[in-house]
């Protein structure tokens, strides 16, 4: 049987603390006096303790990924956008999520729907050559969502965002 992982409430209770200042002395939070901190991360050490990433994002209502669709890997001008969002991503702390659309409109639709799923929070989209509208982003055109759409290469692009 595979051992949970260990969560703040538990390393809170083990320690008769609050799951705040579990919370706060893991973030080094300067309210935390350092026997405190001491202890948390004494036992944080012992179980392992691996922060909840979701947890984290769900709080802050962001996941710091960025969505990437592009038809193919193998064109190099995709490959080459590809590394400068990674390169401007990661000066932002934040990931990518690639996938590839094929040139298939139903592909990219997929896509799309598993980017919202996974709660990115955008999107860089090189159209399909199918893709003929982009109402399949439209229902996140409200509220904090970006998605910015392109379609052509070398020279013949157009933008949309």
């Amino acid at each position: 049987m595979e051992k949970k992982a260990p969560t703040i409430k538990e390393m809170a209770r083990t320690l008769g603390i609050s799951v705040s200042a579990v919370s706060k002395a893991l973030n080094n939070h300067p309210s935390i006096g350092l026997y405190t901190k001491e202890r948390v991360e004494r036992l944080a050490q012992k179980l392992n303790y691996v922060p909840n990433q979701a947890a984290i994002y769900f709080k802050q209502k962001k996941t710091c990924t960025i969505g990437v669709i592009l038809p193919h890997l193998t064109d190099h001008f995709y490959t080459n956008i590809l590394c400068g969002a990674e390169i401007e991503a990661m000066k932002n702390h934040y990931n990518l999520i690639m996938c590839q659309s094929y040139d298939s409109l139903s592909r990219e639709k997929e896509l799309v729907a598993f980017m919202q799923k996974n709660r990115v929070d955008g999107v860089l989209v090189a159209a399909s050559k199918e893709t003929v509208n982009f109402n399949h982003f439209r229902h996140w055109s409200r509220g904090t969502f970006r998605w910015c759409t392109w379609r052509g290469n070398r020279g013949t692009t157009t933008v949309t965002v």
